[in-house]
């Protein structure tokens, strides 16, 4: 990918992310049923659903597909194409303003 995409994935700590899924998670639990359903049939890992959703509300679907500067211009959808990638994303995720 990209010497961005190597940095996010260096930076990639699992208990780190963990821990920022679990914040998330009281964010996400009132969100619309209709709405998690509609993530829940994407190829995005459960885990980043939750952050996206609740961080980012609907527009997730939409940013999802966009291609995002801080990911060198990729999509955040093609980070997702193998495991070090979906950690660079997480990582990522992790760094993105509320």
């Amino acid at each position: 990918m990209s010497n961005v995409y190597d940095i996010y994935h260096e930076a990639y700590n699992k208990d780190s992310w963990q821990t920022f899924v679990d914040i998330h998670q009281e964010l996400y639990d009132p969100i619309d049923p209709s709405i998690k359903i509609k993530m829940s049939q994407t190829t995005i890992p459960k885990d980043i659903q939750i952050v996206l959703l609740a961080k980012l509300g609907e527009y997730a679907f939409q940013w999802i597909e966009r291609t995002i500067p801080a990911l060198d211009h990729k999509t955040p959808l093609s980070y997702l194409q193998s495991e070090q990638g979906t950690n660079a994303l997480r990582a990522a995720i992790m760094r993105m303003p509320n």
